[in-house]
């Protein structure tokens, strides 16, 4: 009887490793088809690649690089952050004939390969239950996976987020040994990547390493994490200051933050890009005569202050506009009109098909449809957080980074321009909450049914 039992559970575990196995290669193919898909259509690009919503400027920042090298005074490598035509930079100076392909290439080989390993490391865990599902959503989301076919920070930044969340779902319940502070060190490093394109993030980085570090025991290990996760991040922004202080003589990441802040405040607009009535007053501080980005910076932040019922206001607004859909009457302050899913999207070709479509989209019809849509998938969110912490401690924490992310990407948006775009980059994150809560309904509905 003993023997019969032995072997019935060597069986089983046999099973189960074809079933993690067959589960392994899935994960692998999903990120290969879509990445083939996008070679076919890069070769339907003129040019190989699209522009995203800033793309003009990082190729002016690009071309300002290439005529006077490093320390260029090209004003849109200041008045932007100069990270992601920095990166773009080496391949336009050595490649230039193939540089708008190899880009494409590049971001949707990076995007690929952090999908399969995050699935991957989601598959090593008690989340093995969402891997597949995260990995097709993730592939084929057409907003995000398309994004990495255009000049722009959005998907290498979603890429990122994949490996700095699969990175630190690895290491928990492991020993604190060398491997774990490889990990703690490339989690810095991909952040270190994601700031130099987009500093906005630096907070992110910073409350995620805080996170992460109090959850370990050990004083000296919570201040090893920390600082170690920190201090290699803060590497990005360091050169990027150190370009500016010798370029322009300003020791500054950008200089639009105070500008951007600005656009998304005031008594009459509604916290998007096509600003609306008086600007948030200010006055340069003495003995200087000109208004500095600083200097904006505060006035809006007291503005805020002194203006609490608007300050209300707007923050529904750009909460509002940071989820809103990519088309229809609540995407009217939003700078995605260059999403390659406009392309196909048939909500877009009904919209813009007739005249009797264009009412019916951005009528009373449609703006129900794209509140349900909003306050769904907002939804969806809390439900997946919700399902994912429940699986144990561990699931719990990952939960926790997974919306840490999320919520301070909304507050960051809320505190400067409401804008769906501002969401691409930690949408891979937002899409596995909404994948989990998507699984826990279909379980709960084949619970009832059976």
């Amino acid at each position: 009887m003993a023997k019969y039992k032995n072997t019935k559970q060597i069986a089983k575990l046999a099973k189960k490793e074809i079933s993690d196995s067959k589960l392994h290669k899935y994960l692998i193919v999903i990120p290969l088809i879509a990445l083939a898909i996008k070679f076919v259509t890069m070769g339907n690009i003129q040019g190989g690649i699209w522009l995203g919503a800033d793309g003009d400027n990082y190729l002016v920042g690009v071309n300002g690089l290439l005529a006077d090298g490093f320390l260029s005074k090209e004003g849109v490598l200041s008045y932007w952050p100069a990270g992601y035509p920095l990166l773009l930079w080496p391949f336009a100076l050595h490649l230039n004939s193939v540089f708008f392909y190899l880009v494409g290439a590049i971001q949707s080989v990076f995007f690929a390969f952090a999908t399969y390993f995050f699935t991957a490391k989601m598959a090593k865990s008690s989340l093995k239950g969402f891997a597949f599902w995260t990995a097709v959503i993730l592939s084929f989301n057409p907003t995000l996976s398309l994004s990495s076919l255009a000049i722009g920070y959005e998907a290498p930044i979603a890429a990122c987020f994949m490996m700095i969340a699969g990175t630190i779902l690895s290491t928990l319940n492991k020993p604190i040994d060398k491997k774990f502070w490889i990990a703690v060190a490339s989690v810095g490093g991909w952040f270190s990547l994601a700031t130099f394109m987009q500093p906005r993030f630096l907070l992110i980085a910073i409350i995620i390493a805080i996170v992460w570090a109090v959850r370990v025991s050990g004083k000296k290990n919570r201040l090893r994490i920390a600082s170690l996760v920190i201090s290699i991040m803060m590497v990005a922004p360091a050169i990027m200051i150190f370009r500016n202080a010798a370029s322009i003589d300003k020791a500054t990441i950008s200089t639009n933050l105070g500008v951007t802040m600005r656009i998304g405040a005031g008594p009459e607009t509604s916290g998007g890009y096509v600003r609306s009535g008086p600007e948030v007053p200010c006055e340069p501080q003495a003995p200087a005569t000109v208004v500095t980005d600083n200097d904006l910076v505060v006035c809006v932040l007291k503005w805020y202050v002194t203006n609490p019922v608007d300050t209300a206001r707007l923050s529904i607004s750009k909460a509002i506009l940071f989820w809103s859909p990519w088309s229809g009457p609540l995407s009217y302050d939003g700078t995605m009109a260059r999403n390659p899913w406009l392309k196909i999207s048939p909500v877009q070709k009904v919209a813009t098909g007739s005249v009797s479509g264009q009412k019916l989209v951005s009528g009373p019809i449609g703006t129900a449809i794209s509140y349900v849509w909003l306050f769904g998938q907002i939804a969806l969110l809390f439900i997946g957080y919700r399902s994912i912490r429940r699986l144990g401690p561990k699931e719990r924490f990952f939960a926790n980074i997974v919306m840490v992310s999320i919520v301070l990407s909304w507050l960051i948006s809320i505190g400067t321009i409401g804008d769906h775009r501002f969401r691409i980059p930690t949408m891979s994150m937002s899409l596995v909450l909404q994948v989990a809560a998507l699984l826990a309904i279909r379980k709960k509905l084949n619970d009832k049914v059976g």
